[in-house]
């Protein structure tokens, strides 16, 4: 959290960034979640938008770009707790996009899920 929590900090201005929510186990408000990321976004609590965007694990961190495409669907950095800042994956595809320069190429590190599988996750 802290690390989704200093991009958004960074990039308010820039992104239009979402929280989704897919933890079912437990209750969580909007308020809540807000107040976790330090951020006031929209948060929503639909595993659906998630589908559609590909993740069938958590964390990751998506980027669609302004005509509505996959620009970046992977983890925040190779590192559990997002220490490593040579792999801020989810950084550099957002100062790559906003640039326009190139879409990164990344290894397997960075698009390979590290976390916990959603519910009911077939794939």
């Amino acid at each position: 959290m802290p690390h989704v929590s200093s991009l958004i900090k960074k990039y308010e201005d820039k992104i239009d960034f979402k929280i989704v929510v897919l933890n079912k186990e437990k209750n969580f408000t909007v308020a809540e979640i807000r107040d976790k990321f330090g951020a006031d976004v929209p948060v929503f609590f639909d595993e659906a938008i998630a589908k559609k965007c590909g993740v069938y694990s958590t964390p990751q961190a998506v980027l669609i770009d302004g005509s509505q495409k996959l620009y970046y669907r992977g983890n925040y950095n190779k590192t559990r707790y997002c220490t490593d800042a040579s792999s801020n994956y989810a950084q550099m595809a957002i100062d790559s996009l906003l640039s326009q320069n190139y879409i990164p190429s990344f290894d397997a590190l960075a698009l390979k899920s590290y976390g916990c599988s959603l519910p009911k996750c077939t794939k």
